[in-house]
């Protein structure tokens, strides 16, 4: 047996390892528009290992949603692992952002993520759809739905008339003259 192959081998091994990688080598993103709405799509593993990373781009995204018409749809279609510590912080950071009018929306194709998210009192607030595209859907409807502020009126100047004698108070400021 040689050696050297053995430590090659293990070397190698060793590379491939997820415990030796970096946060944003394990946990890749995208952040593209679709309109105004911002989507985060996110691809690798979501655990406690690249928690921090996964807060610090979703954080970004929402920067990017304000400018728009506030609304983030994150696309996790594409995880191998999403942790339930990682969802919790999701919906935690949605019900942060929705008070400063940002809407955020989980979108997963796996029904045991969805029914979890619905199961569990920390995350059943966070919208969950199935589709990037129902998520854009559900979010356009229910924008449209929306009561809208009423659109300013144009300034328009007060109408200056003349007064027009007031023939009845004529009459009557007559009357009581001739009474005195």
């Amino acid at each position: 047996m040689n050696s050297d192959t053995n430590s090659s081998s293990f070397a190698s091994a060793h590379a491939a390892s997820p415990y030796t990688r970096s946060p944003e080598q394990q946990l890749l993103f995208r952040i593209r528009r679709r309109g105004e709405i911002v989507v985060l799509s996110a691809r690798g593993q979501a655990d406690a290992y690249t928690l921090p990373l996964w807060r610090q781009e979703v954080g970004k995204a929402v920067e990017m949603a304000a400018a728009g018409r506030g609304a983030l749809i994150v696309d996790t279609t594409r995880l191998e692992f999403l942790s339930l510590r990682t969802l919790a912080a999701l919906a935690e950071d949605a019900q942060h952002y929705r008070g400063d009018g940002i809407e955020i929306c989980l979108v997963t194709p796996n029904p045991r993520i969805a029914r979890l998210a619905g199961d569990d009192p920390r995350i059943r607030h966070l919208p969950v759809c199935t589709t990037v595209v129902s998520a854009l859907t559900s979010l356009q409807l229910r924008r449209q739905n929306e009561p809208r502020p009423p659109r300013p009126q144009p300034y328009r100047p007060p109408q200056i008339t003349r007064e027009e004698p007031d023939a009845e108070h004529d009459r009557l400021l007559r009357e009581l003259a001739q009474r005195n």
